[in-house]
């Protein structure tokens, strides 16, 4: 299995569009979002072609696993704690491709490298999210995770995680 993560390419803003509305699906359940009338959910076509251009202060990057889009991770920087890091803002991996380490192999090539610390959030209803993400802290060569309690946004679990 050969995974490749890569900045999305200025063309491909209508495949970060169209993945964006799986993943919204996917958080409804936690955000309670709706679909409009037209059957599709409250995406910034426009934010998301500047996030592709490099205008925001995000990245948006593409997972394939041989060659086959498997879905994408968008981060940026934030200030958590009183501090700026960069934060996994968004990861998305199609079901088909969920279970076989390629979140983890996202994380390792993004994050683990990228200075001391990072910050991750995830709803405090989406259990699946918090188990996986308490099996990879336990797993990954960092220092320390501490889960910010009470965290600054009650809707989520938020931790700053130190590299070792």
């Amino acid at each position: 299995m050969k995974i490749e993560v890569r900045k999305f390419k200025e063309n491909e803003v209508g495949l970060l569009s169209s993945l964006w509305q799986f993943y919204a699906y996917h958080q409804s359940t936690f955000n309670g979002d709706s679909v409009s009338e037209k059957g599709l959910f409250d995406i910034d076509d426009d934010y998301l072609a500047d996030v592709v251009q490099g205008i925001e202060d995000c990245e948006a990057w593409l997972i394939c696993v041989d060659n086959a889009v498997a879905g994408f991770v968008t981060l940026e920087s934030t200030e958590i704690a009183g501090r700026e890091m960069p934060e996994l803002s968004d990861i998305f991996v199609l079901p088909k491709y969920r279970n076989l380490g390629i979140a983890t192999f996202v994380i390792d090539k993004l994050l683990l490298n990228s200075g001391n610390e990072w910050h991750v959030a995830v709803y405090n209803e989406d259990r699946t999210a918090y188990d996986f993400w308490l099996h990879l802290f336990a797993k990954l060569p960092i220092k320390s995770v501490e889960e910010l309690s009470p965290p600054e946004n009650d809707e989520f679990h938020e931790f700053v995680i130190q590299n070792s």
